[in-house]
């Protein structure tokens, strides 16, 4: 590389490929963040008509904190039914107004009341595999839990979850190819989404606590919102709802089931559970990375970053720099200092981590208590890209 060196997608040969790198965690995969972190912080590949990709934790944090010069908005992949979810897709000063809004949805005293539910949702959806003795615990667990916990938060029927589920595995048996996908988009969650809020409108609950109906009542700029923008919302809560959360609690049991030392610590002392999950999240982080569009020219390592170009702020690799964490690579379930990005940074730091670490706090709880092992009971199948997590795992447990 020289000094300020600029590109374009014709001109220059790309620093790294990350569609052609095996999924999940692949010994090039992580072989290639630590690269990058070291010799190419500032990365650029061709894929997808071209990006850079930032690598360390430091220049990660920093463009997530800097959103007037890293804006939100334009994915890199292209999901034209996803580009204009609210409020993840909005800038300042409307982020901040369609924020507030929402974050009283999920406090900390929404987490309380709804904690009781969650935990009975849990040990409904282990008993049958602890019964059995195996099972796959991707299909009987990590997708129905937070399916059913997010119809549980939006007041939805206990049935919803069912449909919700099944709506996600279409997608994985698409491999969330986008020009698969975005043809059956509408047909499935805007329309289940517009059902539920036509229902809202007919016969609207507490705004207090019911957040479609909170925000059907609510006004931005005094003006009420219209049906397009409480559909964007509620795109972005059952999407984000609930795909993250299978993928953080699956990589959780992976976790776990590989590590019998983790394991027995967590039965001996499980207050150390809350440590441990921000340790799982930090080290597996199921969204690996997020896009960016810098609205100015960015000088950042020598490299010259155009406006209009997109950056991928790239969570994955961050959140195993060295320069941030000691030993990085080791999972260290009582590790002092974690601040990892698995949530993201700054303004647009993830609106459902609170119900995420809840669910994950629960489950592990409740599978450790009602266990003396959890072993693999088969090789599983790992995701690919940017989302990481598993399609299918099979456990072996032992009830206590």
């Amino acid at each position: 590389m020289t000094d300020n060196e600029t590109h374009s997608s014709t001109s220059r040969a790309a620093d790294w490929s990350p569609s052609e790198l095996p999924g999940g965690r692949s010994v090039q995969r992580l072989a290639e963040y630590q690269r990058l972190r070291e010799q190419c912080p500032v990365a650029w590949a061709d894929d997808h008509g071209g990006y850079w990709s930032l690598t360390r934790y430091a220049d990660v944090r920093e463009a997530a904190r800097k959103s007037a010069t890293y804006a939100s908005g334009a994915p890199i992949i292209q999901w034209p039914d996803f580009a204009d979810q609210i409020p993840i897709s909005l800038n300042p000063p409307e982020h901040a107004k369609y924020r507030r809004m929402l974050n009283r949805y999920v406090a900390k005293d929404a987490m309380d009341s709804l904690e009781p539910t969650l935990r009975a949702y849990a040990v409904e959806h282990l008993e049958p595999l602890l019964q059995a003795g195996e099972g796959d615990i991707v299909t009987a667990f990590c997708q129905p839990f937070p399916a059913r916990a997010l119809a549980a938060l939006l007041n939805l029927p206990d049935s919803a979850y069912t449909e919700l589920v099944e709506q996600f595995a279409g997608f994985e048996r698409m491999g969330w190819d986008p020009d698969k996908v975005n043809a059956v988009i509408g047909q499935i969650f805007e329309a289940h989404i517009t059902r539920v809020i036509a229902e809202r409108r007919a016969r609207p609950l507490d705004p207090e606590t019911d957040l479609l109906s909170g925000v059907l009542a609510a006004e931005i700029d005094g003006r009420p919102l219209s049906d397009d923008t409480v559909l964007q919302i509620g795109v972005q809560l059952f999407v984000a709802g609930h795909a993250t959360t299978a993928d953080a609690l699956a990589t959780s049991m992976y976790r776990l089931a590989t590590n019998p030392d983790i394991q027995v610590s967590l039965r001996q002392f499980p207050e150390r559970i809350p440590s441990a999950v921000e340790e799982f999240l930090r080290i597996e982080s199921p969204l690996q990375s997020i896009a960016r569009t810098v609205t100015e020219d960015v000088e950042l390592h020598g490299r010259t970053i155009r406006a209009g170009d997109k950056v991928d702020l790239h969570y994955g690799a961050a959140n195993r720099d060295p320069e941030a964490f000691e030993h990085p690579t080791a999972c260290i379930i009582d590790r002092q200092r974690n601040d990892h990005m698995a949530f993201g940074f700054g303004i647009h730091k993830c609106l459902g981590a609170p119900m995420a670490r809840l669910e994950m706090r629960v489950a592990l709880e409740e599978i450790l208590a009602r266990t003396s092992e959890i072993a693999l009971a088969g090789p599983g199948t790992e995701t690919a890209g940017r989302l990481r997590g598993w399609t299918n795992l099979p456990l072996r447990v032992t009830m206590r």
